[in-house]
């Protein structure tokens, strides 16, 4: 044939169909999913750590110091000439320059400082033992109140200092304006004058958490003692000098207001790493040479613990979804090459022309690479240019060149497979049923699989939770190595029933299942491709499930031990006349105390350690608590002993404690009775110790208040109507959490719902592949199942025959497939949870364990098969179109 001819046919066969459609749409889709998923995580992590921090009350997000004393510029002598500027210029000079001198992002991120210097409980000899006040000097006080009655405090005297009080600490402490009362040092007694009352410019400022007590006073009263009230009244700033004349000890609070609006995942670990550079170190305020005074502070910033946990959280949910992705991954992977090989397969006649017509195979690895160009580089360009506008529109997500890498490699990938298949395009089919013997290459593929997958999930489990930071190539690979391991097995194991099937059918008349079982055995349209599909399609569908339960499950748990009871109620001291009463509350089952922190020491075998300990009354906590988690283990009974007091500990406690017998609080024997592991209803305090109140007395030497109260409700009581049945007998101070609650915060924090969705997303990714899988399957199967069925046609079969046929072919290998899947997907959560820390989607100390709730697995196994069902529905109808006609007309099989 002449030269001439040869571009003729490369231009016939360019331009005739080739059934690419598939295969572009399919890197479009890819190259959308693969580019926008990135933005997605990033914007995700972006909200997850701006709710985070949002959540942070003033005191959990500023940087703050306490410190014993005052500016040294304030131990001088009382001179009402002094100024403001006299007394705090120079300190709040030095904090300015600690915060511009702070690693970067800090001088942008904290604000000017604050500062309040007090003069703490002084007794007033007017009221005795139930009347005290604490002076505070603020140079910014003014900008916070409105005076409401009387005047601003004038500077001190010798001997006498004015103050302004809230209107509510005022009238709590029946101290009308003009008068004065006394405080005694000694031989100096000085004179408060009241000269004016005030209320805030806005009481919901961040400034009123740093100063608490101030427009409420501090009321204590245990019913042990008489009634004690405490007011902070403000003093003019420059009259701080007058302190040291004043009996009671000095303290001053110093914070930098932090914005945390500004922080987002990108500048989160620079941000970490400045606050823990600042609190790490005490910054030098004055020289000892200049005088008493506060000569250094060491700040404290608890929203660093805060941006690590966001981190943290970040890096398993990055972890956690490679885990979950990596499977569906792979089985893109394989369905794109599926699909290069249909587009082969629908070129092979052309190329085998050309081939014999001189076309060398150079030439026609050019002529499909360039059309795999044309099915690649366009749609992926489309797909990754989608996905940017989707982002910009919806998360305003900025754009990196990284998160194109994926649509460039979807974009070579077509070129490539077709070149790499263009070697086989002039070979003629073989029959699959002749000639095969055991493949010592099958087998050593099938071993190294097997043992990279042993190794991988026997690191994983020595490794442990720890060790991983974020996205880590073994968590990633190890589910899809088993999956390819379950593969492996379904291909293995499914022609041997096949075999028990096909000779029983040989035995009968019926000529649909033996035809079915001959060419399934004979002939198997499916293969490594489309059952991993549905392996991994199934075990995603499955794990998704099993790991929602779990999370699910792990919040339940973690609320449910903050509160040890329907309702927890803090934010007060509570006597045992207001537990009565809430006791009598209608709806309140019943109700028990839990109280404050008391400090103690506890001796471990002669060595002694700083602990809390609480006070409970161990019967009504178990009433109240019940079989749940909570503040008691299962089954631990505190009723004295005549030997050691029983306790229960915290699991910090426990490890202090070890195997040693002899362990006292407070110089008491005691002897652990239960070990407390993950959230309490006290709190975040990680070494404490609870004891039952008929050992309070002997144990701390009173009978503590309580702070806590606990509340089991009735079945059918209504938690809105009891906490606000609470808040009318106890006031609106206090706080009321129940585990609903809870739950619903974690659950609608950005993370967990992030989570929820990709989940979901996965399975209806998976469920699409795993269908197209089937469809490309049945399409490259299309030919020989039409000549079959024409045949059987020209013989009288009926019209059903197509699908049944179609049935044989992909059944048998589908349903072990399934079976295989669903055993997979049942052991994937177990390497998740493994591998992945998954604590803080729960608010938990405790990893969350295996569980499985049948209605979520309903809804994402049953998404799972009703989409991969429909798309398989689609695929059969289509197939039973084929024209006896065309059928016949096509070359020889085999």
């Amino acid at each position: 044939m002449s030269a001439r001819s040869i571009p003729a046919l490369v231009t016939r066969h360019v331009r005739a169909r080739s059934g690419g459609s598939t295969v572009a749409a399919l890197v479009l889709v890819l190259a959308l999913v693969a580019t926008l998923a990135p933005l997605a995580l990033a914007t995700l992590a972006d909200s997850a750590m701006r709710d985070r921090l949002a959540g942070l009350g003033a005191l959990d997000r500023d940087v703050e110091a306490t410190v014993a004393g005052l500016p040294q510029a304030a131990a001088r002598a009382v001179d009402p000439a002094l100024t403001v500027d006299d007394v705090w210029g120079g300190f709040e000079a030095s904090l300015e320059q600690i915060r511009t001198q702070a690693d970067a992002p800090l001088p942008t991120l904290l604000g000017p400082a604050r500062a309040v210097g007090m003069s703490l409980d002084l007794p007033l000899i007017e009221t005795p033992r139930t009347g005290f006040v604490t002076i505070a000097f603020d140079p910014g006080y003014a900008e916070e109140i409105r005076i409401v009655q009387g005047r601003a405090p004038a500077p001190a005297t010798d001997g006498l200092v004015e103050i302004v009080l809230s209107e509510d600490t005022a009238t709590e402490m029946d101290w009308p304006i003009g008068q004065t009362r006394t405080t005694v040092a000694g031989d100096l007694r000085t004179s408060i004058v009241l000269v004016g009352t005030f209320e805030a410019v806005d009481a919901g400022s961040d400034y009123w958490q740093h100063v608490p007590s101030v427009l409420q006073p501090n009321v204590f009263d245990d019913g042990n003692q008489p009634r004690r009230v405490t007011g902070i009244g403000y003093a003019d700033p420059a009259s701080a000098p007058i302190s040291f004349s004043l009996p009671g000890p000095q303290r001053s609070t110093v914070w930098y207001p932090f914005d945390t609006s500004s922080i987002d995942a990108g500048t989160a670990p620079q941000t970490a790493a400045a606050l823990r550079k600042l609190t790490a170190v005490s910054h030098t305020i004055g020289s000892s040479a200049d005088g008493v005074g506060i000569l250094s502070l060491r700040f404290t910033a608890d929203v660093t613990a805060t941006i690590e946990r966001a981190l943290a959280q970040e890096r398993a949910t990055a972890a956690l979804l490679a885990m979950i992705v990596a499977g569906p991954v792979g089985v893109a992977a394989a369905v794109l090459v599926l699909g290069c090989r249909l587009v082969l397969e629908r070129r092979r006649s052309a190329l085998r022309l050309l081939s014999a017509r001189g076309s060398s195979p150079g030439q026609l690895r050019a002529i499909l690479g360039l059309e795999g160009v044309l099915l690649g580089l366009v749609p992926a360009v489309i797909g990754a240019l989608l996905a940017v506008a989707i982002g910009a529109a919806v998360w305003s997500a900025p754009v990196t060149p990284a998160i194109f890498v994926p649509a460039l490699l979807l974009a070579l990938a077509p070129p490539v497979i077709l070149a790499v298949l263009a070697g086989t395009a002039s070979e003629r089919p073989s029959r699959a049923d002749l000639g095969r013997r055991g493949s010592r290459v099958r087998l050593i593929v099938e071993g190294v699989v097997l043992a990279l997958a042993a190794a991988a999930v026997a690191l994983l489990f020595l490794r442990g939770t720890e060790a991983a930071q974020g996205v880590d190539l073994l968590q990633a690979a190890t589910p899809l190595l088993l999956a390819l391991v379950a593969c492996l097995i379904t291909l293995r194991v499914y022609p041997l029933p096949l075999r028990r099937v096909f000779d029983a059918a040989r035995r009968r008349s019926a000529l649909g299942p033996f035809l079915g079982a001959a060419r399934a055995l004979r002939e198997p349209a499916i293969g490594l491709t489309p059952v991993l599909a549905l392996v991994v399609g199934v075990s995603v569908a499955v794990s998704s499930g099993v790991l929602l339960s779990s999370l699910q499950e792990g919040v339940a748990r973690s609320a449910q031990a903050q509160i040890g009871a329907d309702l927890k109620i803090t934010g007060g001291s509570f006597t045992a006349e207001q537990l009565e009463g809430v006791r009598g509350i209608e709806g309140v089952d019943a109700a028990t105390g839990v109280s404050g922190a008391e400090t103690a020491t506890l001796d471990v075998g002669g060595q002694k350690r700083p602990t809390s300990v609480f006070v409970v009354d161990a019967a009504d906590l178990r009433t109240v608590q019940g079989d749940g988690p909570g503040l008691l283990p299962a089954g631990t009974d505190l009723t004295p002993g005549s030997a050691a007091t029983p306790v229960v500990v915290a699991a910090a406690t426990a490890d202090l404690i070890g195997d040693s017998t002899e362990v006292r609080v407070n110089a008491v024997p005691v002897q652990v009775a239960g070990v407390s592991s993950g959230p309490s209803p006290i709190g975040s305090r990680e070494n404490w110790v609870a004891i039952d109140s008929s050992a309070a007395v002997e144990v701390t030497g009173r009978d503590p208040a309580d702070r806590t109260l606990l509340l089991r409700l009735e079945s059918a009581a209504s938690v809105d109507e009891v906490s606000a049945a609470v808040r009318a007998q106890l006031g609106d101070a206090v706080r009321i959490e129940s585990v609903d609650r809870i739950v619903a915060g974690i659950q609608s924090s950005p993370s967990v719902q992030g989570v929820r969705i990709a989940l979901f997303a996965a399975t209806t990714l998976a469920a699409l592949l795993s269908a197209l899988a089937i469809v490309m399957t049945l399409t490259l199967a299309a030919r020989p199942r039409a000549r079959v069925l024409a045949l059987l046609r020209t013989l009288g079969a009926p019209p059903r025959s197509a699908t049944a046929l179609a049935l044989w072919e992909v059944g048998p290998p589908a349903i072990a497939a399934i079976v295989a899947g669903t055993l997979f997907g049942a052991l994937v959560p177990v390497v998740v949870l493994a591998g992945v820390d998954l604590r803080s989607f729960t608010g938990s100390t405790i990893q969350p364990g295996y569980h499985v709730d049948a209605v979520t697995l309903a809804i994402t196994l049953g998404g799972f098969v009703l989409l991969a069902a429909l798309f398989t529905a689609i695929a059969l109808w289509v197939s039973r179109r084929a024209r006896a006609a065309s059928a016949l007309r096509t070359v020889e099989e085999g």
